[in-house]
């Protein structure tokens, strides 16, 4: 059993009783809606993505799991941009203005990938993965 409840920064906050869960409902906030559920099915990966539900107890929100799939873009091309920037500094120690170019475009597609459309289900949303960042 699992005790949900809203929290006040929009998150949904999850209480996992240890013994009785009607003992556990005073770790409630005072005043505050809670759903006692069965199981949840929660992507610990996506958990900043879901909304306490006063029916399922929490929910995934698909714009909040797009912005957390769009920050693991971000985190898998830092390592990436941070290549190109020193390549990009040989280059130009060189005078090479085609492989600056060349290092430049690259960037550029990396930076894009938070452009990606992506799909409006869950599922969908999780199996994005642009080659880029392979």
């Amino acid at each position: 059993m699992f005790i949900t409840h809203p929290q006040e920064n929009n998150k949904v906050a999850i209480i996992i009783p240890t013994g009785d869960v009607n003992d556990a409902i005073k770790d409630v906030p005072a005043g505050v809606e809670y759903k006692i559920v069965e199981s949840l099915d929660i992507d610990n990966d996506y958990f900043d993505a879901y909304d306490f539900d006063a029916e399922a107890g929490a929910v995934v929100n698909i714009a909040k799991a797009k912005e957390v799939h769009y920050n693991k873009f971000r985190t898998a091309r830092a390592p990436k941009l941070q290549k190109l920037d020193i390549d990009f500094m040989k280059a130009v120690e060189t005078g090479d203005t085609a492989k600056q170019a060349e290092i430049a475009a690259q960037k550029q597609a990396l930076r894009d990938v938070t452009k990606i459309e992506l799909p409006d289900d869950f599922a969908g949303i999780k199996a994005t993965w642009p080659d880029i960042l392979n």
